[in-house]
Formats: C-alpha cells, structure tokens, sequence
C-alpha cells in the first residue's frame, strides 16, 4: 500500500478568534478524524502540503472543532479554507474482510462480465443515494468519455486488489 495519503477532510471556516477551525469531515463517523495525531493539509489549488499536529478538538453538529499547531489567530486559520485534511493510508485501521477504502480503488483496472476493459477508476465520489465510481479510459488515444458506474452490489462483482482488478456488471455504452 505504501504510505500516501489519504483525504479525511477539508477546511470549511475559521471558527473564533483564536485559531481555531471548522472542519468538514470525510468520514463515516465525524469524529473519527480526531483520532490522527498528525495532519497534512494540502492546497489543491498549487500542490503545497503543510504538517500539523492535532492539540484539540471536538465534535460540534457534524462538523469538527479543532485546534492545530502553529495556528494562533483567525486570519492564520483563515488562509486555510478549503484546504484538504490528509493523512497516512497506513495510519488508516484495516478495513476488514470484504471491506475496502474507496482510496484502496484508485488506479484499478475496470473489467465487466464479457472480459471488456472499461477503463481505470480514476476517482470515487459521494453523491448522496451512493458513491460513483469515475472510470476513465485507459490511454489517450481512447475516443470513449469517462464512464459513471454506481458502487452497489448490483454492478460490483468482485474486487481484486491484489490483481489491480475490479469486475463489474456493466456495459460501455451505459
């Protein structure tokens, strides 16, 4: 798996006058992300990464309250809205038998049910009823647009990490 890292959450506001930040979470259980000592924050916008140490925090109506170091005011918190909260995969628990991280999906070959290459799983996105899987083609010469493929049972037949394989039951023209 190796030791990149993994979106937990992003920035959404300041939150008081001492440094304090409001934190979106990306996990199932909000509070979950309390749990990480240590956080990247990342810009998306020019790539940089940041470290912080976790010092406090609570939940507080779905959203997290935390403090981190070498943050003192609200014009230092400020500066980092939207940036993206990440941290180690390999700090991440084990997802279990027949459990995976959507991140764990990245980069898999996508094959349906007639041995058809659809293409590799370039993202997995919330959108409320289910996560979407955002496959694109596998090279760029290839003329096919990125194909949407809900991640429900009905269409996911088997998983394959170890073979960078996830086999599903759906057609190119979907």
């Amino acid at each position: 798996m190796g030791s990149r890292n993994v979106v937990m959450g992003k920035i959404a506001a300041s939150y008081g006058v001492r440094g304090w930040l409001k934190v979106q979470p990306f996990t199932a259980a909000p509070d979950s992300l309390l749990r990480y000592p240590q956080w990247t924050l990342r810009n998306e916008r020019n790539g940089r990464e940041i470290d912080y140490r976790l010092l406090e925090g609570r939940e507080h109506g779905g959203f997290l309250t935390v403090l981190l170091s070498n943050i003192g005011s609200r014009e230092d918190a400020a500066a980092l809205r939207g940036w993206l909260i990440t941290v180690p995969r390999d700090a991440l628990p084990d997802s279990g038998e027949n459990n995976v991280y959507f991140t764990d999906l990245i980069g898999l070959r996508v094959i349906n049910r007639e041995n058809t290459t659809l293409g590799i799983i370039d993202d997995v996105r919330e959108y409320g009823a289910q996560p979407v899987l955002h496959v694109r083609p596998e090279t760029a010469a290839d003329a096919r647009k990125e194909i949407l493929i809900p991640y429900v049972d009905a269409y996911i037949d088997k998983i394959a990490l170890d073979d960078g394989i996830l086999c599903v039951d759906w057609q190119p023209d979907y």
